[in-house]
């Protein structure tokens, strides 16, 4: 089947619903013990999602359950949960994320937020829209004046007005998109590609950028591997936190 990028776009609507569906604060969410930082939570959301990109008969590379390749020019990256330990602890911010890619480009993304709470959604070429109705990432041009989400420790303060700090990637770099923030930095270990793909393709076809340890957005490697990401609501802002001393805490 050759598919054009508003079904894939429904498909990934239909999977981040079924994900969310399937699981809520009084779900199970003790470790599994199998994947670092899997809960039983994230299982059940992915075995439901799974169902309709198997059915769909796309490729999947998913968090929880790898590599599932069917044959397809389209692959489906998914997080079926991200944030579950937010979940876990009955903080109400965590996400369903999908990306979907043609030829090993993404064209399509879905990040579902949980409670109902809203979704974004993008298609590449078409920005980038939350609740069906376009979004453009913030015109803040001070690195002073932005408030920047903030995954891990970042090793000293560089120059930002406020930040934020949520347990969710998808979320925190999708919000950047509507211009709920202006930046987002990891200061962790690195990211895996489904922890921020969908969700930068969404900021960047609402006008923002996107910096990934060694790789490309529009070719993205798919590994376990792990990468810094920095996203920001426009060039000048992302120049300003990779400029600032001690930027090799960011991408060393």
């Amino acid at each position: 089947m050759e598919w054009n990028h508003k079904q894939l776009l429904d498909l990934g609507l239909q999977v981040t619903d079924s994900c969310l569906a399937t699981v809520n604060e009084s779900s199970d969410w003790s470790a599994t013990g199998e994947l670092r930082g899997q809960h039983f939570g994230d299982v059940v959301a992915d075995e439901a999602g799974l169902q309709h990109l198997v059915d769909a008969g796309v490729n999947v590379f998913s968090e929880e359950s790898g590599l599932l390749d069917q044959g397809s020019t389209v692959t489906a990256v998914l997080d079926p949960i991200d944030g579950s330990t937010n979940a876990a602890r009955e903080i109400p911010y965590w996400t369903s994320a999908i990306c979907l890619l043609q030829r090993g480009e993404p064209v399509a993304a879905v990040v579902r937020l949980s409670g109902s709470a809203g979704v974004f959604t993008a298609i590449r070429g078409q920005g980038a829209a939350f609740n069906g109705r376009k979004v453009v990432s913030s015109s803040t041009s001070l690195l002073k004046k932005s408030v920047v989400f903030v995954n891990g420790y970042p090793r000293h303060y560089l120059g930002w007005a406020q930040m934020r700090a949520l347990g969710s990637a998808a979320l925190e770099i999708s919000l950047l998109a509507k211009g709920s923030g202006d930046a987002f930095i990891d200061c962790s270990d690195g990211l895996a590609v489904w922890d921020y793909l969908a969700a930068a393709l969404i900021l960047v076809e609402a006008g923002g950028v996107v910096d990934v340890q060694n790789d490309d957005l529009l070719a993205p490697t798919l590994d376990r591997g792990r990468r810094k990401v920095v996203a920001a609501c426009n060039s000048q802002i992302l120049n300003a936190l990779m400029s600032e001393p001690g930027d090799a805490s960011l991408h060393g």
